[in-house]
């Protein structure tokens, strides 16, 4: 059995590269298991894993650092019931330090044969690109200070979103990247292309790139203000149409949701929705930077219900996050019910375990 951890900060693609690679794997036979992670409670990461008929269990509450019981429990309930051939954890995105708090524990630690086999770090190559040449982010320092790190750390780099930037963008991004880390293993990549993770895969199946044994050199108190400065909101919405299709609603609702939020100029680490109406489910995400097409994606004909759940991570004032999500839902043009309304900004993070 092989573990394969995965982070990456908030909308770099982790979730549609792990389903992906997990799709090529169990054309191959294998099966394949995955463990999501995350601050709130109500995933759309796991609902979205779930759909693909991926076994999933969930370490929720906190990163994996510091629920390291519920990470070890996880993994064990993952293999008891499902056994895999393969197992994907996916940090949370706002997550670091991981080699010290999460990969020696588990070489530590782990009863079972197999610890990590791999520490993939993914990245928007657009976010990577302006930060490699100093161009202005939509996060402040602390946050950005996070995204840093995740890099720093990473035994590999993926660049992803490949596919939205110009071929001499990339060629940019790679060469500026491998003068900043020089020796460290990247790869460029679009998930979503067929045949678009098989370099990775590739990867991790050879072991062409070390584990990485370095415990990172962070500061804790402004990795913390960092993610407390990220507001988190967690919640279900049903959407019922007074005319009999909700579509209409579910569009003007995400519109002023994104709409407002752009308005402030607050940093989007993503907003997630599952939107499940008219007999399907699909996943609308949007990440820091825009990325269009999302209107085709929802059904043409709902019916009169829609559900939707929600998760959003963006650096302003939890409250005035939930404020603007209540304001849109008031406007949408439709009667709604909502249901599991979390909103709060993460603590500070105390790791179970720090392994130098």
């Amino acid at each position: 059995m092989k573990i394969h951890l995965v982070g990456g900060f908030l909308g770099s693609g982790k979730t549609t590269a792990i389903i992906q690679a997990a799709r090529v794997l169990m054309r191959r036979g294998l099966r394949v298991g995955v463990v999501t992670n995350d601050q709130g409670k109500y995933l759309v990461d796991t609902a979205f894993f779930r759909l693909a008929d991926l076994p999933t269990v969930e370490v929720t509450g906190g990163c994996f650092c510091c629920n390291y019981a519920d990470l070890d429990s996880s993994l064990e309930h993952l293999v008891q019931s499902a056994q895999p051939d393969v197992i994907f954890a996916e940090s949370v995105g706002s997550c670091a330090d991981l080699v010290a708090t999460v990969v020696k524990p588990l070489l530590s630690l782990r009863a079972l044969d197999a610890g990590p086999s791999s520490f993939s770090v993914f990245t928007d190559g657009r976010l990577l690109r302006r930060r490699l040449l100093g161009q202005p982010l939509p996060f402040s320092d602390d946050v950005m200070y996070i995204f840093d790190k995740q890099i720093e750390e990473a035994g590999l780099v993926v660049i992803n979103k490949a596919d939205l930037l110009a071929e001499d963008a990339l060629d940019e991004v790679t060469r500026l990247f491998q003068a900043r880390h020089p020796g460290k293993t990247s790869l460029l990549q679009n998930s979503l292309a067929e045949g678009g993770v098989e370099g990775w895969l590739a990867l991790l199946e050879t072991g062409s790139f070390n584990l990485p044994q370095a415990s990172l050199e962070i500061d804790y108190a402004r990795y913390g203000r960092g993610e407390a400065q990220l507001a988190w909101l967690d919640e279900e919405v049903l959407i019922e149409a007074r005319e009999g299709d909700a579509a209409p609603a579910v569009r003007q609702f995400i519109r002023a949701v994104l709409g407002a939020i752009r308005s402030r100029g607050a940093g989007v680490g993503h907003v997630k929705f599952i939107l499940a109406a008219g007999g399907k489910e699909v996943k609308l995400s949007f990440p820091a930077l825009e990325e269009d097409g999302w209107e085709a994606l929802i059904p043409g004909k709902t019916g009169g219900q829609a559900r939707l759940l929600v998760n959003a991570r963006v650096e302003m004032d939890a409250a005035e996050l939930r404020g603007l999500f209540r304001q849109a839902l008031e406007e949408c043009g439709a009667e709604f019910q909502e249901a599991g309304v979390d909103y709060f900004h993460p603590k500070q993070p105390n790791p179970t375990y720090r392994m130098e």
